[in-house]
């Protein structure tokens, strides 16, 4: 009875440790985990795929496409890890589905064990800053202006006249005088005549009236 006993201690304890250990696997199976990272300045994916189910004729299968373009399209068994690494100076994006062979989905178990969806792989290409310095050279050329102030010369020229003073040689001649009678008209004696200018007078004056006696008979006649 003692030895009964003790063995359905030892099989309660083993089941209750197998029971344990089922329970918690399926807490950490089908575990998918895309990770995005950088080696050097190239772009890289992680795919690692833990604790799926394993099955003698039935398979899981993954692929992952980049761009359109499919880079992974394959079937595992319980694991499956690999990186992909790319080349880019622009974000990928990379597409991935996985296929559980034992995925009915169960909602109560939560037993929706396959998965599709994207991941963003951010570039690694350092980005270089170039820095120009330009040196601009300024040459300021200095533009002295001299003002000089007008200078009035006053040149005097002292003229210096020099009168040759020739011996001056006068001759008096004396006239005689001739006594003249006084004419009583008070006119000193100039020594010309009048007669011509009295001539003179006498024929504009016969012309005028000349000319006027004409010009009286042309208007009688009219």
């Amino acid at each position: 009875m003692q030895f009964a006993r003790v063995g359905a201690l030892v099989g309660a304890a083993v089941a209750a440790v197998a029971a344990t250990v089922f329970a918690a696997v399926p807490a950490s199976a089908h575990t998918p985990k895309f990770t995005p990272g950088c080696d050097g300045e190239k772009s890289t994916l992680t795919a690692d795929l833990q604790y799926y189910d394993k099955h003698h004729t039935k398979k899981n299968r993954i692929k992952i496409t980049l761009n359109g373009e499919t880079i992974e399209d394959t079937t595992f068994d319980q694991n499956f890890k690999q990186t992909y690494v790319r080349d880019s100076k622009v974000e990928l994006v990379f597409a991935y589905e996985v296929l559980a062979w034992n995925d009915p989905i169960d909602e109560v178990n939560d037993r929706n064990w396959s998965v599709r969806g994207t991941v963003k792989v951010p570039s690694c290409v350092k980005t270089t800053t170039t820095t120009t310095t330009t040196t601009t050279t300024t040459t300021t050329v200095a533009t002295t202006t001299d003002e000089t102030e007008p200078t009035t010369t006053t040149t005097t020229v002292e003229a210096t006249t020099s009168e040759s003073s020739a011996p001056a040689t006068t001759t008096t001649t004396a006239a005689a005088v001739v006594p003249v009678a006084d004419t009583g008209d008070g006119l000193a004696n100039t020594g010309a005549s009048i007669a011509i200018p009295l001539v003179i007078g006498v024929v504009l004056l016969g012309g005028g009236a000349a000319l006027l006696i004409v010009l009286r008979k042309r208007a009688a006649n009219n």
